[in-house]
């Protein structure tokens, strides 16, 4: 998958994939909701994977992270990578 930019605290950016921060099955969890289409992926992802799992995905990533904006980065990896 492509890499994506995550803001670090120092303000820099960090390259990263999904694989990074999410298990193949979350990240298969996420292409399930994501086939639905719906205008609410963001928030669904959020509340069902991203949010359950943020210490872990925190540690993974090694610094404080926000779910929204890994929840928008999920979107864009999944819609440059146009799966349907």
């Amino acid at each position: 998958m492509d890499k994506m930019d995550i803001h670090q605290p120092s303000g820099k950016m960090k390259k990263i994939v999904l694989q990074d921060f999410l298990t193949e099955e979350q990240i298969e969890a996420c292409i399930q909701i994501y086939k639905q289409e719906t205008s609410t992926f963001v928030s669904d992802i959020c509340a069902a994977i991203i949010e359950p799992n943020m210490a872990e995905i925190n540690r993974k990533l090694g610094q404080e992270n926000d779910a929204r904006y890994l929840g928008y980065a999920v979107l864009f990896v999944l819609d440059t990578l146009a799966i349907r």
